[in-house]
């Protein structure tokens, strides 16, 4: 991102157009990869609800032309941390595959001639970038180019569409056996952030969000809601280093008697543990660590405590940060060993998959013995 610039009288009229304090909203100066680095100022929204990873977007080039940007909107569970649940009213309700990996939006935004332009957006970020934590950018290019109608989806259906990129190549704790792959997750509208759902949208040919299961209002949803945790639990197994084959939840598409559609996720015990009683954990942390660096290099406490207050009180926060700072510091090591791992492969000149006896034996002189099975999991996933 770009030095900051933006004046008082920017945030006032930012507050006005999204309805929010400006505690909610963070500044970004920054130059659009698809639309020959067009500069766009304003303030990107950090409110966990229907407007998180929202925009208002200020200045387009150099000319004042306020207006806001719906996003993925913030997922919750649909219990409260008394465990208590609190379904709206159900009409129908969709189940779809949750997706573990990187979200994108494809949005519009006007300039002052009134010229549409289209671009994508990570959740908490106003553009694609890439960075030292991943290629984002360069992973969603590709995925333009092996899916070529995807620019097509926002005109198609009148509204932002919300993508996942996921596979071996951008791992999270699930474990795909994809190399890299795009799915459409659903649309939001442009207008009252009002979501539509992949089942009414005009895909292209483009891949979507696995079909999980359907339901009708007679149906307990409560019910069924552990029904299908066991479900996925059953088909997740732990990997040796600390990841998840299977599946990484479900997305509930409930559809209200008005036609209304909100979404509820749904994760198995293996993923996250879903009972508030637990409180905050390293895994939480660790997972909330890989998010932040989707969007930011700057990993520290403070930098990271926003996120964290998203779901998680400030006092609980504070008696966790010895633990904090440790799943930090873990997360670093982490990334700094892959770095490591691919210099060193890279420096080879050679390729695992047609010479994987002498690459593995070549580089067991630069990591630990016990250290070569995710050395080699390391370069399949990311070549």
């Amino acid at each position: 991102m770009m030095n900051i610039g933006i004046d008082a009288i920017s945030l006032s009229v930012a507050t006005q157009v999204i309805g929010l304090d400006a505690k909610w909203l963070q500044p970004f100066d920054v130059e659009d990869p698809f639309n020959d680095n067009l500069r766009l100022r304003g303030f990107l929204c950090k409110k966990p609800d229907h407007r998180y990873g929202a925009l208002v977007i200020t200045h387009v080039g150099e000319e004042e032309i306020p207006q806001l940007v719906l996003a993925t909107p913030k997922l919750h569970y649909p219990f409260g941390k008394d465990g208590s649940f609190h379904f709206p009213p159900i009409k129908r309700i969709h189940l779809y595959e949750k997706l573990d990996g990187t979200n994108v939006l494809a949005y519009r935004y006007r300039d002052v001639e009134g010229r549409w332009h289209q671009t994508y957006k990570l959740r908490l970020a106003p553009t694609l970038r890439n960075s030292r934590w991943g290629a984002f950018l360069d992973m969603w290019q590709e995925m333009l180019r092996t899916h070529p109608t995807i620019p097509q989806l926002v005109e198609a259906n009148d509204c932002h569409i919300s993508f996942e990129i996921y596979g071996a190549r951008n791992t999270h704790l699930v474990v795909y056996e994809r190399d890299l792959a795009v799915a459409v997750l659903f649309g939001v509208s442009r207008d009252d952030a009002r979501i539509i759902p992949l089942h009414k949208l005009n895909l292209l040919d483009v891949p979507g969000a696995s079909v999980f299961g359907e339901m009708v209002a007679a149906e307990n949803p409560v019910a069924k809601y552990a029904e299908i945790r066991a479900q996925m639990e059953q088909r997740n197994h732990p990997t040796e280093d600390d990841k998840l084959t299977g599946i990484e939840g479900t997305v509930w598409y409930v559809e209200e008697p008005n036609g209304r559609i909100t979404l509820w996720k749904c994760k198995p015990e293996s993923v996250e543990a879903i009972h508030w009683a637990l409180g905050l954990n390293k895994k939480a942390v660790i997972a909330t660590c890989w998010n932040f660096l989707e969007t930011s290099d700057d990993l520290r406490y403070e930098t990271l405590l926003p996120l964290l207050m998203e779901d998680y009180e400030p006092r609980e926060i504070e008696v966790f940060r010895p633990h904090i700072e440790e799943c930090i510091s873990h997360v670093k090591h982490e990334y700094e060993f892959k770095e490591r791992v691919m210099e060193e492969y890279d420096r080879l000149g050679m390729s695992i998959h047609s010479d994987k006896a002498i690459v593995m034996r070549t580089l067991a002189q630069h990591f630990p013995r016990n250290e070569m099975k995710k050395v080699y999991a390391l370069i399949v996933g990311n070549r």
